[in-house]
């Protein structure tokens, strides 16, 4: 029974996708100067499911490269089973190579109970601190209104601080999980140097939807921004519109764009977009499109915008996790003008990272498999252009 107190925003919603299921936004930036040219270096496998540390599945991973270069991976290691309810780590390995060798892994949070109830989480930094933080969610499972915490590191990821709580106050029980993915600062007005970062909600939230975090004190306090609900489908109202797993990035023009999961399929099976202008602080709903070009089984996917083109990562399929592809756009998302296969076979939840020390590469880090899509954990380092072409611009 939907909550009467919702219902105009439910209407609301209703309505932007009655009208906006083939959206083409109007207001796409220029084509580059330049076109990617993207091709694989390398491919690495980093965490094995079932023969490293005791674990039974690496799963839900992560990836972000600090402002020193290095790289740092991270998954939830689910000690048991590959169950969302299986006792859960966080679990870190580094690479100071680009990726050529990684060292061993290390453990910076138990979740303390039989049941996982520990959700990683996404990666951030704050480059004129040369901070790095991991936000992820405690007691998930166990608790009516779950815990945000924070851990940070200022020695590009060697050690770690201890996790305290960043929870935003909130009506009802809605939870804040972010990630997979990635934490954006902006670089442009509005709300110029403002931290943002993507959460999801839990099937039991009353509402549930996916809820912009904002910071504007250099990570210290948080609160929300933009709340976009689940909501009726236009194909048939008894129908949801579920938004999950989200990633935000920051464009050319100093917006916003977001990119959630479509869970129930709404129109298509693809993935939702939604832009804010005020810095996270709305999202509203003129500015709601489905991306028909990238398509889904209903998973996590990677987004990462860089040198003016957007770049989205996932299984490039509508019926199971397998075939993980990269895609590009020059105009913002509008159109899609190519694609690079990555792996053919079972692929799952993905991120991109870009280096700040390394303008030609881009890193992809991917659920990997055979028998099944969480059988490995890889990073696959990307070239964007060919020597020929790259004159350093």
């Amino acid at each position: 029974m939907i909550d009467t107190k919702l219902l105009p925003t439910f209407v609301a919603v209703y309505n932007v996708l009655l009208l906006c299921a083939s959206c083409i936004r109007p207001d796409a930036q220029p084509v580059p100067w330049d076109k990617v040219t993207p091709t694989v270096v390398n491919d690495t496998i980093i965490w094995h499911s079932g023969s490293e540390g005791e674990i039974h599945t690496y799963r839900t991973p992560s990836i972000f490269v600090t402002p020193n270069g290095t790289l740092i991976a991270l998954s939830g290691a689910r000690k048991y089973s590959s169950s969302d309810v299986d006792r859960k780590f966080l679990a870190i390995r580094r690479s100071e190579d680009k990726g050529k060798t990684w060292l061993p892994t290390e453990f910076l949070v138990d979740d303390g109970y039989e049941q996982g109830v520990l959700f990683p989480g996404t990666l951030f930094a704050d480059f004129d601190s040369n901070t790095l933080f991991v936000m992820f969610i405690h007691c998930q499972l166990k608790c009516k209104v779950p815990a945000l915490l924070l851990i940070n590191s200022t020695d590009d990821g060697v050690t770690w601080g201890q996790p305290r709580s960043i929870s935003p106050r909130s009506n009802g029980s809605r939870s804040f999980h972010p990630g997979p993915g990635y934490g954006i600062r902006k670089r442009l007005e509005p709300h110029k140097g403002r931290f943002v970062v993507c959460a999801h909600g839990r099937p039991q939230d009353r509402p549930r939807g996916i809820t912009l975090l904002l910071s504007d004190d250099g990570a210290k306090t948080w609160r929300e921004g933009a709340f976009v609900p689940d909501g009726p489908c236009r194909e048939d109202p008894e129908e949801k519109f579920w938004p999950g797993e989200c990633q935000a990035v920051e464009l050319a023009d100093g917006s916003l764009l977001v990119m959630t999961r479509n869970r129930g399929r709404c129109s298509c099976s693809c993935k939702a977009f939604m832009r804010s202008h005020d810095g996270g602080q709305t999202l509203p709903l003129h500015d709601f499109f489905f991306a028909r070009a990238l398509i889904e089984p209903t998973c996590q996917s990677g987004l990462l915008y860089h040198r003016g083109v957007l770049f989205f990562s996932g299984p490039n399929s509508t019926t199971g996790r397998y075939n993980m592809t990269l895609k590009w756009s020059y105009d913002d998302g509008t159109t899609w003008e190519g694609e690079l296969p990555i792996w053919n076979e079972m692929a799952g939840y993905s991120v991109l990272a870009e280096d700040p020390t390394d303008d030609r590469h881009l890193y992809l880090i991917y659920e990997k498999g055979v028998k099944s899509s969480v059988d490995f954990v890889a990073v696959t380092k990307i070239q964007l252009f060919n020597n020929i072409a790259f004159n350093g611009k």
